[in-house]
């Protein structure tokens, strides 16, 4: 591998870590444009490293675990109604 390739990987790493950031933090998850929005940034970020395997699968991680987190919280607060 070479020392651009690196770089590259290093930058896909970098914005899927920006793009789950971006999104973990926000606290009202259950609404479409949260969800929308989420889906158009990742495949803006997917776009703009011409759609190869590694940053599909960042974002799709992220997108994974954002759902994890907000179907765990989602669990939770209706066990709090209960």
């Amino acid at each position: 591998m070479t020392e651009q390739e690196l770089k590259l990987d290093y930058d896909m790493f970098t914005s899927a870590w920006r793009f789950f950031k971006k999104y973990a933090v926000v606290e009202d998850k259950d609404n479409d444009e949260f969800w929308e929005a989420v889906v158009d940034e990742s495949g803006a970020i997917s776009k703009q490293y011409g759609e190869c395997k590694l940053i599909i699968n960042l974002v799709l991680a992220g997108i994974t675990e954002l759902e994890r987190m907000y179907k765990e919280k989602k669990v939770a607060d209706e066990g709090a109604k209960i």
